[in-house]
């Protein structure tokens, strides 16, 4: 079984910052998520206009709720929030488009893939400092949402490299980390040890 990682990055660095790290860690990584809701919409097109000229594989960037960003840049792929545009609109819209979200139980986990969704995340599954506060969502309900829908799916929320091995026991396909590499102190060998532990499961 394969286990894909993917980094969201997490609103806290300013631009330049940023792009140094991601161009670091996208080797590391199998998607890259760029969250920056509090960036406006230029701000996103020329960081990652200047990603993809640095040599980040176009398919590997998911922006989160800028499809206009993502068809600017002429990427194949965006993720769409839970309070985002509505998914199946999309799918009917832009149908050479791949689009994620996020989902929190069984239920919408259905409906995602039912619209066209080309993965989902799940969470948050372990608490979170992005969380503050929140109870994780049950992980009790990943093995019916796995039986009942055949699109990738994804853990997201306090991910760290002890609790990828429970992800693959619940038969995810990956696990989406935030906190875990752009708040770490040096995030390219964060993301470095986490894909080294993903390649270890892979193994057994």
């Amino acid at each position: 079984m394969i286990i894909k990682l993917m980094a969201v990055t997490d609103g806290a660095h300013d631009t330049a910052d940023l792009l140094r790290i991601l161009l670091k860690v996208h080797p590391y990584v199998d998607y890259v998520q760029i969250r920056e809701k509090n960036k406006p919409a230029g701000v996103i097109y020329q960081l990652c206009r200047e990603l993809v000229k640095e040599g980040v594989p176009g398919r590997k960037l998911w922006i989160n709720d800028r499809v206009d960003v993502t068809l600017l840049l002429g990427l194949q792929q965006a993720h769409i929030p839970g309070r985002g545009l509505p998914l199946i609109e999309l799918q009917k819209q832009y149908p050479d488009l791949q689009f994620g979200t996020p989902v929190h139980s069984l239920e919408e986990a259905v409906q995602a893939e039912a619209a066209g969704a080309a993965y989902s995340l799940y969470g948050h599954c372990f608490p979170t400092a992005s969380k503050k506060g929140k109870a994780p969502q049950p992980l009790s309900n990943l093995a019916e949402i796995r039986r009942r829908i055949s699109i990738p799916l994804f853990g997201i929320g306090g991910i760290t490299i002890d609790r990828l091995a429970k992800l693959k026991a619940l038969e995810l396909d990956g696990a989406a980390v935030m906190s875990g590499i752009f708040s770490a102190k040096e995030p390219v060998e964060a993301a470095k040890k986490l894909k080294e532990e993903c390649l270890r499961l892979e193994a057994i």
